[in-house]
């Protein structure tokens, strides 16, 4: 389970099976692969992202988050968008950055939408 800092974060849903839906346009499966194409990129931005912290490169970890932030949108991840949204307003990263939380939410996401095929 993952803990959140901020009230209210435990309360979204990991995936709005809705809005998912909403997105696909009848084809699931294929939206389901974009999103395993999403998670696998973001994974592949994680080493990057310590990176950038350790560097003190906020201002382009701000524009990862909040291009990243989109395509979360895109596929309904709630909690994710609220994690990248929080994360991309001015100072926060200095304060409360935790990759692991990320990290723990992402693989939550994509347990979300494995289960849609299920």
């Amino acid at each position: 389970m993952v803990l959140y800092w901020f009230t209210g974060m435990d309360e979204l849903p990991t995936l709005n099976i809705t809005n998912f839906e909403k997105m696909a346009h009848g084809d699931a499966d294929g939206l389901r692969e974009l999103a395993f194409d999403f998670f696998s990129d973001m994974r592949r931005l994680l080493p990057d992202w310590s990176g950038l912290v350790e560097s003190g490169g906020f201002d382009r970890l701000r524009e990862e988050f909040h291009r990243c932030k989109g395509g979360a949108s895109l596929f309904g991840l709630e909690r994710m968008v609220a994690i990248l949204s929080r994360w991309e307003k001015p100072g926060a990263l200095e304060q409360e950055f935790d990759l692991q939380v990320f990290e723990q939410e992402l693989s939550a996401a994509e347990k979300a939408v494995e289960d849609l095929a299920a």
